[in-house]
C-alpha cells in the first residue's frame, strides 16, 4: 500500500509537468492546427531566460517573471514571423513541421553555444523533505501539483469567461465561421502563440529548479507536450490535462 501511494505521488508530481506542457501546446495545435515541434525550443528559452535573469540579480520569483515574459515574445515571434509567412506561401503541413523541428533543433544549438551544455540551476527555492509514515515527497511536488492545478483552472476561466477566450474557443470549432462571423483568425492565432507559450514558462521554470536546465530539454518537451494531446483528444484542453 506504501508502494502505491509512493508511486501516485511520485506520478502526480511528474505528470503535472507534463499536463502544463500538453496544455499549453495543446491550446496552439487546436487554434491553428500547427504542428508547433518548436514549442520544445520555447521551452529552453524559458528555462535559460529564469536561469539569465537570476544571474543578473534578480530574485527567484522576477527571473520566474522574465522567463514568463520571454516564453510569450519568443512565440509569438515565431508565429508572426515564421507560420504566418509559411502559410502565406500556401506551405503544406510537412513543410511547416519541418520548419518548426528545425526552429527547435536551431535554438537549442544556439542555447548551447552561448551558455555551454552544462547543467544550469535556478537557486533560491528551499527544498524540504516531507514525510508521511513510509511516503516521502516534498515541497516543490507539492508546488508543481498546485502550479498546474491553478493554470489550467486560470485557463479555463480565461476561455470560458471572457470575450477573447470565447473568441478562441470559436476559432477551434469552426475557423471558417468564425471568419465569416467577423473574428479575426490570424489575431486570435497570434493571441494563442502567446498564451500557449506563456503557459509553457511554469513547467519551465519548474523542471530547472528541480534538475537544471540543459539545450537538450526542448526535445524532451515536445515529447511529452504532444503525447497527452493526442491521448486526450486534439481540440481537448481537458482531455490532455487528464491524459
Amino acid at each position: 500500500m506504501d508502494l502505491l501511494l509512493q508511486l501516485t505521488i511520485n506520478g502526480l508530481s511528474v505528470g503535472s509537468i507534463y499536463a502544463l506542457l500538453g496544455i499549453s501546446w495543446g491550446l496552439i495545435f487546436a487554434v491553428t492546427r500547427t504542428f508547433h515541434f518548436a514549442h520544445g525550443a520555447t521551452f529552453v528559452i524559458a528555462c535559460y531566460a529564469a536561469y539569465f535573469f537570476q544571474q543578473l540579480g534578480l530574485s527567484l520569483f522576477l527571473a520566474a517573471v522574465g522567463s514568463v515574459l520571454a516564453a510569450g515574445l519568443f512565440g509569438v515571434a515565431l508565429e508572426g514571423i515564421l507560420y504566418r509567412f509559411l502559410r502565406k506561401a500556401f506551405a503544406t503541413h510537412l513543410v511547416i513541421f519541418v520548419a518548426a523541428l528545425g526552429t527547435l533543433i536551431t535554438v537549442e544549438n544556439l542555447v548551447a553555444m552561448g551558455f555551454g551544455t552544462d547543467t544550469k540551476p535556478l537557486e533560491g527555492f528551499p527544498v524540504k523533505v516531507i514525510k508521511i509514515g513510509q511516503v516521502g515527497f516534498n515541497n516543490l511536488h507539492v508546488v508543481m501539483f498546485i502550479t498546474a492545478g491553478v493554470v489550467f483552472g486560470a485557463l479555463m476561466l480565461y476561455l470560458h469567461s471572457t470575450k477573447t477566450g470565447k473568441a478562441l474557443r470559436a476559432v477551434i470549432s469552426n475557423p471558417e465561421m468564425a471568419e465569416v462571423i467577423g473574428i479575426d483568425v490570424r489575431k486570435y492565432f497570434l493571441i494563442a502563440f502567446g498564451l500557449g507559450s506563456l503557459l509553457v514558462a511554469p513547467a519551465a521554470v519548474l523542471v530547472t529548479i528541480e534538475r537544471g536546465a540543459t539545450p537538450d530539454l526542448g526535445h524532451w518537451a515536445i515529447l511529452y507536450a504532444f503525447m497527452p494531446v493526442i491521448i486526450g483528444g486534439i481540440g481537448s484542453l481537458p482531455g490532455a490535462a487528464l491524459a
